[in-house]
């Protein structure tokens, strides 16, 4: 046995490196089991197996493993904040047009749904809050949720809309629908009624339409938009906004100057209740556009 030993010994003393052979030789005369059992753990600790995961909760830079990485929850807090141009977007004040007319919106909703993350080397996107359907409504916009990533956020997506397919109950008449779902009934409405479906976005107010542009003829003006035909998909990249963070803050602006860019104020009707409209078309082009990244 003593043999045996000796040869055992002096195989673990040429596979360990130099730094610990002092530590064996030290133990050279301890039983069999009781250095095998040392053996294994000098070996263990020159080999780093940890996570090496960025993304992970217990990342080590020196870690050479996947296998042992740990992933938490993130806190997500998503914000729309509605503006025109460069200033924050208020109801009832006055804004300016690109031609000089004044305008002030009385009421605006918007709605969006499907909100979901793309992540790196991922073809899929993965949604992250339990609200479907969320609607901006006369303010700034805010949803909290929770998030577990693997991997780099890429891409937030969400569609500007709500797809009838998957939301075609009737809220006048659904027993599905309960009052505090921002699918409810609305005042004013978001709801078609005579069409069926929701209205993407509405906008509402006052506009000049003087020849003098000098506020003598404000006039009511209501824009009504989408049908099925307008649902719109939109995806932001994030660029690293996140990375490294215990929470997701994504903070995101939706310029009305933008949503109206191109819109006639002096010819043709102001009032229009028509997804199919040139001009509730133009406005749900527009949205793609309308919505970025501010912080």
């Amino acid at each position: 046995m003593s043999n045996i030993r000796h040869i055992f010994f002096e195989s673990i003393m040429r596979s360990l490196s130099s730094k610990n052979q002092h530590i064996m030789k030290r133990f050279s005369n301890l039983p069999h089991l009781v250095l095998s059992l040392l053996t294994l753990t000098l070996s263990y600790s020159c080999k780093n197996d940890g996570c090496n995961d960025p993304i992970a909760f217990n990342y080590d830079p020196e870690g050479t493993s996947e296998e042992t990485c740990l992933y938490e929850p993130k806190e997500v807090q998503f914000s729309v904040n509605p503006v025109f141009g460069d200033e924050t977007l208020v109801i009832d004040k006055d804004f300016t047009l690109d031609d000089g007319r004044s305008i002030k919106f009385t009421y605006y909703g918007v709605y969006l749904s499907n909100l979901s993350f793309l992540e790196k080397d991922l073809d899929d996107t993965q949604p992250w809050s339990d609200q479907d359907v969320m609607l901006l409504r006369n303010n700034e916009f805010e949803i909290n949720a929770s998030y577990l990533n693997k991997s780099e956020i890429t891409e937030i997506h969400f569609d500007i809309g709500v797809d009838t397919a998957i939301y075609d109950q009737d809220p006048t008449t659904s027993d599905l629908i309960t009052d505090d779902s921002p699918l409810a009934i609305q005042v004013p409405s978001m709801y078609w009624g005579w069409a069926g479906g929701y209205r993407f976005i509405s906008i509402e107010g006052e506009v000049d339409t003087s020849a003098a542009m000098d506020g003598s003829a404000m006039v009511p003006f209501a824009f009504h938009c989408g049908l099925p035909a307008n649902l719109k998909s939109l995806s932001l990249p994030l660029n690293g906004l996140n990375d490294n963070k215990s929470t997701i803050d994504l903070s995101v602006s939706l310029d009305f100057e933008v949503l109206l860019d191109e819109v006639s104020f002096t010819s043709g009707d102001l009032i229009i209740h028509s997804g199919m409209h040139p001009t509730t078309v133009k406005i749900m082009n527009n949205s793609v556009s309308a919505f970025e990244i501010s912080n």
